[in-house]
């Protein structure tokens, strides 16, 4: 993006937290780039400006404000990689802080919307969030968000950001390489893709609503790929379980919980080894569509 003044500069917005970054504009700040549009205005900001370091052609310097904490932080002579997490993990901090002023819970799930009816999948990480929610994408659903989902009574929202692929991705789903990737140096390599590029890309007017369906990966198996359902009291221990590790705030996580699972239908998949699960999750919401869940 180019401002008024016609320096380039990024701009995203993460909900409550405006991200502004200026300077030196180098790749891997790209991550913190993408084109979701928020439900809402911002009542916070984060302002990371990129300059190159004096001593080393391959480093940067950083200031970092952030309207929350009120604080500035300066970084000196870091490399790229470096330079774009701490911004991201800024922006993350901030997020968090003003979605607990606001009374909002963080689950460890994905969101997607597929022909109407609201899909959340939850598992610990590693266990095909992303990958499963891309391939539903893939199919023509929404994806809102894929690693994060806040939540407050019966309402959900997504975390915008750049869904994260790792290159086992690439095999279950080799149509993402056709997509626009931003990769990021880790070792293994990560990719970075704007959600809003996939086929058809969620919209602010439907960011915000219930979930309809909650789906708890379970691992994988020798056997067919199942989608059990799944007593709402396991699946309050599995959400509060991962979810305390994001939270200070048990007793409103518990709450949040307690009110999302109080109407929305709730399953555990368990995969074949190599089976994204797509095909029976589709099956899973035509029912509930059906049914009118």
């Amino acid at each position: 993006m180019v401002n008024a003044h016609g320096a380039q500069e990024i701009r995203a917005r993460y909900l409550w937290v405006d991200a502004l970054v200026t300077g030196t504009l180098i790749p891997e700040v790209g991550v913190i780039d993408h084109k979701l549009a928020s439900p809402w205005s911002a009542d916070q900001r984060v302002n990371a400006n990129i300059m190159p370091n004096e001593s080393a052609s391959d480093r940067w310097d950083v200031t970092i404000d952030s309207t929350i904490e009120t604080d500035t932080e300066t970084l000196i002579g870091l490399d790229g990689l470096h330079i774009a997490e701490s911004i991201y993990r800024t922006v993350h901090r901030d997020v968090m802080s003003a979605a607990r002023v606001e009374g909002w819970t963080r689950l460890h799930a994905a969101l997607v919307d597929c022909g109407g009816v609201r899909v959340a999948i939850a598992g610990h990480s590693g266990a095909g969030k992303t990958t499963l929610a891309l391939a539903l994408a893939l199919r023509g659903a929404q994806l809102h968000s894929d690693e994060g989902i806040f939540i407050r009574g019966q309402a959900a929202v997504g975390l915008p950001r750049r869904i994260h692929i790792k290159a086992g991705t690439f095999d279950v789903l080799p149509e993402i390489r056709a997509l626009e990737l931003l990769p990021l140096p880790y070792e293994p390599p990560v990719w970075a893709l704007d959600p809003t590029t996939l086929p058809n890309p969620p919209s602010a007017a439907s960011a915000v609503r219930g979930i309809d369906v909650l789906l708890i990966l379970d691992g994988w198996g020798d056997s067919e790929t199942a989608i059990q359902p799944m007593p709402t009291a396991a699946a309050l221990q599995s959400l509060a379980e991962q979810s305390a590790l994001w939270s200070d705030s048990h007793g409103l996580t518990l709450r949040n919980i307690a009110a999302l699972l109080s109407n929305t239908a709730c399953y555990s998949l368990t995969r074949h080894h190599a089976d994204t699960g797509v095909a029976s999750v589709d099956e899973l919401v035509a029912s509930c569509a059906t049914r009118g869940t």
